[in-house]
């Protein structure tokens, strides 16, 4: 409950615009409104690594394709949680710059550990009440400017990077090597083991 509290502290606090710094995503360009979100990270069950972890969110561009409309590193407000500004879009600009209310937001995890980018799905996120904000629409949608949402928790999971399986062709002069060094290390380890008898 003290990390809730605190989050909400800082959310009341903080209209800046907080572009924290990414490696992942690229640069986005702040306009002059936006909501705020907020939640917390889980990938694969475990805490996020915090100053790593990023979180973008996009909308549709109106040309077949996506607008990141804001970014945020997680945990540099609270470790595990993310605060995330979304810009609306400009109307006296004729491109699409931001969301439009009622835009769907499209959220995407980059988790620096296992170097894999993922949109999260709705059965990734669930929503959860917190005192003084405004519960988020589920699935989340961009609503007036200059609010305050909380809390949206995503589960980043279904991870494949990390342990994924390889295997080396035996018909390449590489797969033959390998497995020949396989076989005369698991001769040698099977003599040492009848000599020690």
């Amino acid at each position: 409950m003290k990390i809730k509290t605190t989050i909400l502290i800082i959310l009341l606090l903080n209209f800046s615009v907080n572009l924290a710094e990414s490696s992942h995503f690229p640069d986005i360009k702040p306009t002059n409104s936006w909501i705020q979100l907020a939640g917390k990270l889980t990938i694969n069950k475990h805490d996020p690594v915090n100053g790593a972890d990023e979180i973008a969110v996009f909308v549709d561009d109106g040309n077949g394709g996506e607008l990141m409309v804001g970014k945020t590193i997680v945990g540099n407000t609270v470790n595990n949680y993310y605060v995330i500004n979304i810009f609306q879009d400009e109307q006296q600009t004729q491109e699409k710059d931001g969301a439009i209310i009622g835009d769907l937001l499209i959220i995407k995890v980059w988790s620096s550990q296992y170097n894999i980018e993922q949109t999260i799905s709705n059965n990734q996120l669930t929503v959860e009440a917190g005192t003084g904000l405004i519960q988020p629409d589920f699935p989340p949608v961009y609503q007036t400017s200059m609010l305050q949402y909380g809390y949206l928790n995503i589960a980043f999971s279904n991870l494949s990077g990390k342990f994924v399986k390889r295997s080396i062709p035996t018909n390449t002069k590489f797969g033959v090597l390998c497995f020949m060094t396989f076989l005369i290390f698991l001769t040698i380890i099977t003599m040492r083991k009848s000599d020690s008898c």
